[in-house]
């Protein structure tokens, strides 16, 4: 049986051989840590377009011959979940998503068939995209997690500088003298830590200022 996409949280990208950062976010989603919702759209998807005629591949040019039949082989044939706001599409590389593309309303047609062969385009190889939605951002920032078996902070990179978050233990809260967008990204850092080890990481983050949204994972180094 042929599988189409793994939905953020279904638990199933690693099954479907998805790179190690679409695995990484996946099970972060099922660990009701705050991920946007989305799904990774796998390489037998496109394969699955290239045999219907609805994209076609030149000299590594790829692009929709119908935007609309590319349109309705995502959401009728493949099923994948329509989402309600604004999403970006992100081609899956080996050891990081790609660059983000302009968010797009998910029931263009020609936008989307524009975002998927561009991100079709940036890969060798394996063609897995993520689709994903995008939160409304006042606050966004890539952190780092060492590892080192002594680091005991986080580095923050912001747009106006970096600074330290302390590790938070299992039942410890942030200290209330924080910013709240820095409490909120502690605890997610702490959850983060919980569910996939601190062997060494980098995320990229957005607050929205309610949640703080996990956006990428990627792995720096092993200990």
């Amino acid at each position: 049986m042929r599988y189409y996409f793994a939905w953020l949280g279904s638990k199933r990208a690693a099954k479907r051989d998805v790179a190690e950062p679409g695995c990484l976010l996946d099970r972060a989603a099922n660990a009701n840590l705050p991920v946007p919702a989305g799904g990774i759209l796998l390489h037998d998807f496109y394969e699955l377009a290239l045999d219907e005629g609805i994209v076609q591949e030149n000299d590594g040019a790829i692009t929709a011959v119908s935007p609309q039949a590319l349109h309705d082989l995502l959401y009728n044939l493949a099923r994948f979940p329509r989402l309600e706001n604004e999403m970006v599409l992100r081609s899956l590389q080996e050891n990081q998503f790609g660059p983000t593309q302009p968010p797009i309303q998910p029931g263009d047609p020609a936008a989307l068939a524009n975002s998927l062969c561009e991100c079709w385009q940036q890969q060798n190889g394996r063609h897995d995209v993520l689709l994903i939605t995008l939160p409304q951002t006042e606050l966004a920032g890539t952190a780092v997690s060492p590892a080192n078996a002594d680091a005991d902070a986080d580095q923050i990179i912001l747009p106006e500088g970096k600074l330290r978050l302390a590790h938070l233990g299992r039942w410890q809260r942030p200290d209330s003298s924080l910013p709240p967008h820095a409490q909120r990204l502690q605890m997610l850092l702490r959850g983060l830590r919980r569910t996939i080890g601190d062997d060494g990481w980098e995320i990229e983050w957005m607050d929205d200022g309610r949640v703080c949204w996990l956006w990428e994972i990627k792995p720096t180094g092993k200990r």
